[in-house]
């Protein structure tokens, strides 16, 4: 006997992640001297708190295609730490960016703004990358993706009905035309037989 139990692959990464002297480590701040010593060690915890994001996205999308509906919905609600909406847009941009749909390595730092991005159809999505600037790059900022937004949203030009719909529409009303035109000589004839 070992002395070692076995734990499915869950059960080990639930223990490091809930390993108090990992965490302690984790969390050691550094006597930092220099600003390029704060940027390199802010950007690096940046970039982990990012991916982490990233990786929760993909856990969402994973338990909305296995758990059932409400099942996943309850989950969500009652027991993770943040709402529908955020999970919502996790998921999103998780979907985004593994499916190809935008490219991770040019995209910011930051799920709320990838997720501006993914609300984008395809069209706006290639007009955003042909913007300049590219709305599609590390840099970019929520506020310049809802501009870009607004943007579109006034030059498109009002909804003009298609031509299926008008005729659809003129049949209709002549049909109308027609049955009143019956009903109104009926009536006009029950009356010349009560007259005459």
């Amino acid at each position: 006997m070992t002395g070692f139990k076995q734990v499915t692959k869950a059960q080990a990464r639930t223990h490091l992640s809930r390993d108090e002297r990992i965490e302690r480590l984790n969390s050691v701040v550094a006597e930092l001297e220099t600003r390029e010593e704060f940027v390199i060690e802010i950007s690096r915890l940046w970039g982990d708190a990012q991916n982490t994001f990233l990786t929760i996205g993909r856990y969402l999308v994973q338990a909305a295609g296995r758990l059932k509906h409400g099942e996943y919905q309850a989950m969500v609600e009652n027991e993770l730490p943040f709402g529908y909406t955020v999970s919502y847009q996790l998921r999103r941009v998780a979907e985004a960016i593994d499916s190809g749909r935008l490219p991770g390595a040019d995209l910011p730092p930051n799920y709320s703004t990838i997720y501006q991005l993914t609300t984008l159809n395809d069209e706006q999505l290639q007009l955003a990358q042909s913007h300049v600037p590219t709305l599609i790059r590390p840099t970019v900022k929520r506020e310049d993706i809802v501009q870009f937004k607004r943007g579109l949203a006034k030059a498109k030009p009002p909804a003009v009905p298609r031509t299926g719909q008008l005729e659809k529409r003129r049949k209709t009303l002549l049909a109308q035309i027609e049955k009143l035109q019956a009903n109104l000589a009926d009536i006009e004839q029950q009356l010349e037989g009560i007259e005459g």
